[in-house]
């Protein structure tokens, strides 16, 4: 007669409930291992945040020879603004300075790992990022900018402390890039959105084919951004709160930044309502309703050639583009056609060189998905809360700016 201890493991064998245990161990490691990857993707994209911007603001200050007093060389600046930070050694003497009789060019590209806590259990023990960032101040003359910010004024955004937030960084941005701008060389426009746009006043009156009686725009294309006042669209009927007009070709801080800080959370999400007025500031055939617009009072005089004409020379285009939802909610369209309509008007901004800076702001998985399909690249994409909302915004007028100086003649 067999051992009664002997027995146990071959009972244990032949009893299948046994394998469902095994099973969850296995799902249970997977789950963890899928949620690690996220943990260690978000510290990555945090680092990779903190490093660009510190990247941007220093190089920019680096070829203004700005913030360090007038001794100072452009690599001592450079090291200042990474050791302010706790970056030195991701710096790392990654640092090139050319000057000439042309001007001054400074180019930094530090670079950086961020240890697993999670990958290291499959063997990736850390994850490398890099930036770069490239200045050039040239000797004579002042880069155009013209930034357009889409911003989300949906209901939701009034929870959480999100329009307050969003507020304070737009105007922060806004009174920095229009700094020193009486000749207007930045234009900056500010397109509020939710389930609609408002036009300013009279500007529907300039177009070519429009029926209908409202105060808003409905374009029956809504994926291409040329010949704007020709495309047939209809008056429809909205909200015509003055607080949310939109501003094109702004160029005094106090007033931009009063106008953002009067924007207030009512109303659905329609990006792509939101990104398709953005991109009609870029349009040149606009340029009649602007006229119309200055002779109302409503742009000023300087403003007349704009937008200006896509092969500007050294021109500097932007539009920084911010949600915290999701294209909803099938008043007009359905949800994949208003994305395929978004992506397609981002798309043909990208290929006009338009930068598009791309913020899901707290916003869901659709959101974001959709933000990081329009963002011109993975380093203008951001993944921002409340408390982080405000360095991106100040990390993208620093990008800006680097741009400019690095396109000036």
């Amino acid at each position: 007669m067999p051992s009664p201890l002997v027995s146990v493991p071959a009972r244990l064998a032949r009893d299948p409930s046994g394998s469902l245990s095994v099973l969850a161990v296995f799902v249970f490691v997977a789950m963890l291992l899928v949620a690690g990857l996220a943990v260690d993707m978000m510290r990555h994209e945090t680092v990779r945040l903190r490093l660009q911007d510190t990247t941007d603001r220093a190089v920019l200050a680096a070829t203004m020879l700005r913030g360090a007093g007038t001794d100072a060389t452009p690599e001592q600046i450079v090291r200042a603004y990474f050791a302010a930070e706790g970056l030195s050694a991701q710096l790392a003497g990654r640092i090139d300075v050319v000057e000439n009789s042309d001007g001054r060019t400074v180019t930094v590209a530090p670079a950086a790992t961020v240890p697993s806590l999670f990958l290291s259990l499959v063997g990736v023990d850390s994850l490398p990022l890099t930036t770069l960032a490239q200045a050039n101040e040239a000797v004579q003359g002042r880069t155009r900018i013209d930034l357009v910010m889409v911003l989300d004024i949906s209901g939701s955004m009034g929870s959480a402390g999100k329009i307050d937030a969003m507020r304070s960084a737009a105007a922060t941005l806004a009174r920095s890039l229009l700094a020193d701008n009486d000749d207007g060389h930045v234009a900056l426009s500010i397109v509020p959105y939710d389930a609609w746009v408002l036009p300013p006043p009279g500007m529907l009156s300039e177009f070519a084919s429009v029926t209908g009686n409202g105060a808003c725009n409905d374009w029956t294309v809504w994926n291409s951004i040329t010949n704007s006042l020709t495309q047939p669209t209809t008056r429809a009927w909205c909200d015509t709160a003055s607080w949310a007009q939109v501003r094109p070709f702004l160029h005094d801080p106090v007033e931009a930044a009063g106008y953002i800080n009067g924007l207030q959370a009512r109303g659905t999400t329609s990006i792509d309502l939101g990104v398709r007025h953005g991109a009609l500031f870029f349009d040149p055939s606009l340029r009649p309703a602007v006229a119309a617009l200055i002779d109302t009072g409503q742009v000023a005089p300087q403003f007349r050639d704009h937008p200006l004409s896509w092969d500007e020379p050294g021109a500097v285009r932007a539009l920084v583009l911010l949600t915290d939802g999701q294209n909803c909610c099938g008043e007009r369209y359905s949800q994949m056609l208003q994305d395929a309509n978004t992506l397609a008007v981002c798309s043909e901004l990208k290929a006009r060189d338009v930068l598009i800076y791309a913020i899901a702001f707290q916003a869901p998985a659709a959101g974001a998905a959709l933000m990081q399909g329009c963002a011109s690249s993975e380093n203008h994409f951001f993944n921002a809360d409340v408390g982080e909302i405000l360095s991106v915004f100040e990390g993208i007028g620093a990008n800006i700016q680097t741009r400019a100086l690095r396109l000036t003649l």
